[in-house]
């Protein structure tokens, strides 16, 4: 595992402005605080590689109060077998398209948080609201806000965010939210993730119904009731090997297909 570097972070209960930082370039990220699992918060030193992933817990725990714009989400994640504690609505969309990725191997909510200088050379911190590790090592940092709240100060941090990223070899992302349609579609699906026995037994007819051209209404029917090949059609279609389209809302007439390649997965 990765060692950590030292902490040169204040005191716990100390504003984070007190620390003294190197002037840095306008609009640019100047450090990286991570929190690794059981220790406090620390300053990380990129001189020593990027921390290991694995062991960060988040930088702070969502609160709610009367003055909130949103609602803290405990959010079960299929991917890491672990409650994640969200800030948003709109972060449990970005989790759940998120676990559709056949990549996606971990997930760290408020992973970091960055000192930025900004362009009237004053130091604001930032908190990204998403950290997602992929089965080939990637680490992308996403920031979640909707298109109507994406202001000056949002696209400076932003900004500042993303070269911060490239310059340590990450990725960076912003997600604007989903069409509502999309939205509840993914929700739906979600209550489908978890593999059942009769899955795999459901899954030829599946495949011959979509090789003739079937519709939702098809399974519905040949389902008689019983729930396994509609269950089944709902599960598959959350893993990605049978395609609908979820940008609309679906009706028993929607269209289905098997993916190509994915009897064999």
């Amino acid at each position: 595992m990765q060692s950590f570097g030292q902490s040169e972070d204040p005191p716990l209960g100390h504003s984070i402005g007190a620390v003294q930082v190197r002037p840095a370039p306008v609009g640019r990220v100047t450090d990286w605080t991570f929190r690794p699992q059981g220790s406090d918060p620390i300053r990380w030193d990129w001189s020593l590689g990027p921390p290991d992933v694995h062991g960060l817990v988040p930088i702070r725990n969502p609160r709610s109060t009367e003055k909130s714009r949103h609602i803290p989400v405990q959010a079960h994640c299929f991917v890491t077998g672990t409650t994640l504690k969200l800030e948003s609505g709109l972060e449990y969309d970005l989790l759940l398209m998120l676990e559709r990725d056949p990549t996606a191997a971990w997930f760290v909510p408020q992973p970091t948080r960055l000192g930025v200088r900004l362009p009237n050379r004053r130091r604001t911190i930032h908190t990204p609201d998403l950290l997602m590790l992929d089965t080939a090592g990637r680490v992308t940092i996403w920031n979640v806000r909707s298109a109507d709240r994406q202001d000056e100060k949002f696209r400076i941090q932003s900004d500042a965010t993303a070269a911060a990223c490239r310059e340590v070899g990450w990725d960076y992302k912003v997600f604007p939210g989903h069409s509502r349609a999309q939205k509840f579609n993914l929700r739906w699906l979600a209550a489908y993730r978890h593999d059942r026995p009769w899955y795999e037994a459901a899954r030829p007819e599946l495949v011959e119904m979509c090789a003739e051209g079937a519709t939702t209404n098809d399974v519905i029917e040949a389902d008689r009731g019983s729930g396994h090949l509609v269950s089944a059609m709902w599960h598959y279609a959350w893993r990605g090997h049978l395609i609908i389209d979820i940008d609309h809302w679906i009706g028993r007439t929607a269209p289905i297909a098997w993916a190509h390649g994915a009897s064999d997965e």
